[in-house]
């Protein structure tokens, strides 16, 4: 079974609707990591911040964090 994901207090004070999109993604997609659902609900909102997401998961997944 795959652990909920779990999100740090900021992410829920500075962003507290796409936070929680994000967990009812991650409930509903399994498969789909803590950041990816947080990106996929943050582009739902605000589609503008594409490249700023596509930046974020590419160094995630590089291994330099944020």
């Amino acid at each position: 079974m795959i652990p909920p994901a779990r999100y740090g207090l900021q992410r829920w004070l500075l962003a507290p609707r796409t936070t929680w999109r994000a967990r009812r993604l991650c409930a509903a997609h399994p498969q789909l990591s803590g950041d990816q659902a947080w990106a996929l609900a943050r582009l739902y909102r605000h589609p503008d911040e594409a490249l700023y997401a596509h930046g974020f998961l590419q160094r995630r997944d590089s291994g330099q964090g944020d």
